[in-house]
């Protein structure tokens, strides 16, 4: 499957520069006994709306149905604000944020971290871990999984009726 979602990204590319979207990933995945072609698109600049991927879905639909042969469903969405990183540029365009970070192994003794992503440089993912209260150093190889972290703003679940 992974030869054919290669294949598949190379065939929308046109679609996406067309229409000013990123691709920021593809997935396929069997989810409650259907099959499911995920796509995750974005505007580098501006927001993305929901037109956007009605579209793209429009013009990448028979792409879709071209490579895979079984029955399966094409959603075409953002990432979200929790999105997953994964590759190099998603590290480099989201320095300072709050991300959570599973590895393959045991780093510094534990596989999970969450913290700000001080930087990212020589395949490596620096961040400071809130529980280690140190800046550690995690190379992409050791990668499992990452995301962002959302916080919900001071004061915005505060109520106005003190």
């Amino acid at each position: 499957m992974e030869k054919i979602l290669n294949e598949f990204e190379k065939k929308i590319e046109l679609h996406l520069k067309e229409m000013n979207l990123e691709l920021a990933d593809v997935e396929y995945v069997r989810d409650g006994g259907y099959n499911y072609l995920r796509v995750y698109v974005e505007k580098e600049e501006g927001v993305t709306t929901l037109d956007d991927c009605i579209d793209f879905s429009r013009k990448i639909d028979g792409i879709a149905d071209e490579l895979i042969d079984e029955k399966f469903f094409l959603e075409v969405s953002t990432p979200g604000i929790e999105r997953k990183l994964k590759k190099e540029k998603d590290f480099v365009r989201f320095t300072g944020e709050k991300i959570n970070v599973h590895t393959k192994s045991n780093i510094e003794g534990t596989k999970k971290f969450i913290g700000k992503l001080e930087k990212f440089e020589n395949s490596t993912i620096f961040i400071s871990d809130v529980k280690l209260k140190k800046v550690v150093q995690i190379p992409l190889e050791k990668l499992k999984k990452a995301n962002l972290v959302y916080e919900i703003p001071n004061g915005i679940l505060d109520s106005e009726e003190d």
